[in-house]
């Protein structure tokens, strides 16, 4: 934007709440933003005496191509508006939190007739129970694991439970009551739901009191083997909540939020005190977060409690937010009762914001001592193979096939000596040869640089390429790479070769125009380049024995007249496998969408006169 736009822009604004969009030079929208005044929030962007010295802020009127803004009556409007807008868009400089992948959450549905604890990763509106979001994925899956082994509740998919015969492993290690074939009584079921929903909220003066009197009461009618099991679930409550400490004796739930910021990356530390006591802190980390920490911080607030079941009764913030009202309002609105939203100077409560501050700062130090860490390893990977930058994004293409059959491809990806899935490709090969490994590296190579020759985004060439093989592997990533016109960019090959006659074989690294390998060492940085190449095997053959099994389940049920692409899934939907559906009645058959009689008799017939089908 020129300057003359912008002062025309400025001059125009509306002293009004609403929400701004601010528009990159390739037109995407790469921020939006709330304000109750949009007038004042809008131009302190640009004021020139602006004590804003981030290097975003001071180049912003050339990094923008436009501003645009939508008005609102209030500033919970406001805040509503700018949470779908984020959604919508996704902006770069966002926080994005309830639709980000790497958070996970526990969901518990009270309204099925027999619930289970999932893990997903979106929570929807569907009215279900939502906890979380968990920042890190083994955090949400070690507390699954406790709820399915000291709580009876099933662990099977709806599709299996439907269509099971008989009861599984679970129900005969006495981990699950068996409602799937069993005659379970539905109270008790739903009474061990609640139990694990107070587990979940942290609840655990009620939780323990209600399985004390669960407890007491199985005994008085004698069913000692249930008390039994009862009293494992209080030690196992005991154990897991135990040491939490006691922050205030009060029945108050709060959550204590803190931010703290190291130049573009920023942390939110959220610490869960239920009932007086902690029972959580989790640690969000965000990077190229160039905006205030105001704006984040509010904008953290209505993406935190909008996807979850838990709200708290008093939020506590490290700093005083401009839209606090607003906020508080639009979450009591979702709670369905009064939540607080305060900033306290003194006092007890300013004193537990400390607390969660100083949480936030060790957080960040020791994400940015490991963000250290990486470079060193990096900058060793870049001295040792002379590329020419940092290799922060390091994909590995593998080939994988089953005695020339069913060949697949697979490209792992690691960004800053991490594995990233999203990234990760996975092909089915078209044009190769059976059993030729050459041909197959040269299609999926040509298939994922062509896109990145042609500027798609995502499909950015990566700092380092790595493919799994020898020297004739590299002359095929070369060529490829010649032919497409793609220069500059860094390759070498890994293999594994003894290093002399009896030796154990060891991994070594080819380079372009160098005769000799580079031998890989444990102790290198250089191991790096094995994980990726791990990955990436284990990413082909996963994905080559799925197309084998899928291959064999559809030319079983492709042979039978009648059976379409449509009737196919629908079989395999609601009956798991071939081989359950070989076994079905024409009574089970029938029952199954846009299968009629006829064609149950035909299947029915099929299977009887194929016995031996997989």
């Amino acid at each position: 934007m020129t300057d003359t736009e912008i002062r025309e822009f400025l001059a125009a604004l509306p002293a009004s709440p609403g929400v701004y969009l601010m528009k990159g030079q390739n037109g995407r929208i790469v921020y939006v933003g709330k304000a109750g005044n949009l007038r004042n929030r809008v131009r302190q962007y640009f004021a020139p005496g602006t004590s804003d010295t981030r290097h975003f802020v001071r180049n912003l009127a050339s990094r923008l191509s436009g501003i645009e803004i939508v008005l609102t009556s209030t500033d919970k409007e406001a805040s509503l508006l700018e949470y779908n807008l984020i959604q919508q868009h996704m902006p770069r400089y966002n926080i994005r939190l309830t639709d980000d992948r790497r958070f996970l959450h526990l969901r518990l549905d009270p309204r099925e007739p027999w619930p289970r604890l999932e893990l997903v990763r979106r929570p929807a509106k569907d009215g279900a129970l939502y906890f979380g979001p968990y920042p890190a994925a083994s955090g949400a899956r070690e507390t699954l694991r406790l709820v399915n082994r000291h709580f009876l509740l099933r662990t099977c998919r709806d599709t299996v439970f439907r269509n099971r015969t008989r009861p599984c492993l679970q129900h005969q290690i006495h981990r699950c009551p068996g409602p799937c074939t069993l005659p379970v009584d539905r109270q008790q079921y739903m009474a061990q739901v609640s139990f694990v929903r107070l587990f979940l909220e942290g609840r655990r003066e009620d939780l323990m009191a209600g399985l004390k009197r669960r407890m007491t009461e199985l005994s008085e009618q004698q069913a000692y083997e249930q008390a039994a099991l009862v009293r494992d679930q209080l030690q196992a409550v005991e154990e897991a909540l135990a040491p939490q400490a006691v922050t205030e004796i009060s029945d108050a739930d709060q959550d204590i939020i803190a931010l703290c910021r190291e130049g573009d990356q920023v942390v939110i530390c959220v610490m869960d005190i239920v009932q007086g006591r902690l029972v959580g802190r989790r640690d969000f980390f965000f990077v190229e977060q160039e905006f205030p920490d105001g704006e984040l911080l509010s904008s953290f607030l209505v993406q935190q409690y909008s996807g979850t079941s838990r709200f708290p009764d008093e939020i506590l913030l490290d700093r005083p937010l401009e839209d606090a009202a607003a906020l508080a309002e639009l979450i009591s609105d979702r709670a369905g009762r009064r939540v607080r939203i305060a900033s306290p100077g003194r006092g007890r409560r300013a004193r537990q914001v400390d607390m969660a501050l100083r949480n936030a700062q060790e957080a960040l130090r020791t994400r940015l001592r490991e963000r250290e860490g990486v470079e060193r390893r990096l900058e060793a990977i870049r001295s040792a193979l002379a590329l020419p930058s940092l290799p922060v994004r390091i994909e590995c293409v593998d080939i994988a096939h089953l005695a020339g059959t069913d060949t697949v491809g697979a490209i792992s990806a690691f960004v800053n000596a991490a594995a990233a899935p999203r990234l990760a490709r996975r092909y089915r090969l078209r044009t190769a040869t059976r059993g030729d490994d050459f041909s197959a590296m040269r299609e999926v190579l040509e298939r994922r640089f062509i896109r990145a020759a042609g500027g798609e985004a995502g499909w950015e060439p990566p700092d380092l390429l790595v493919v799994d093989g020898g020297r004739g592997q590299l002359r095929i990533a070369l060529a490829v790479l010649e032919e497409l016109g793609i220069d500059g960019q860094p390759v070498v090959a890994l293999a594994k070769e003894r290093e002399g006659k009896g030796d154990k074989m060891q991994d070594r690294v080819f380079l372009p125009g160098r005769r000799n390998p580079i031998p890989l060492r444990e102790t290198s940085a250089l191991i790096l380049l094995a994980a990726a190449r791990d990955e990436a095997h284990r990413l082909a053959n996963t994905y080559q024995a799925d197309s084998r099994r899928r291959r064999t389940l559809t030319s079983a049920l492709d042979a039978i007249p009648g059976v379409g692409p449509a009737t196919r899934r629908s079989l395999l939907r609601q009956l798991g496998s071939v081989r359950r559906i070989r076994e079905a009645t024409v009574e089970e058959l029938a029952t199954i969408k846009g299968v009629s009689d006829r064609l149950a008799r035909v299947i029915r017939n099929h299977f009887t006169d194929r016995p031996d089908e997989p």
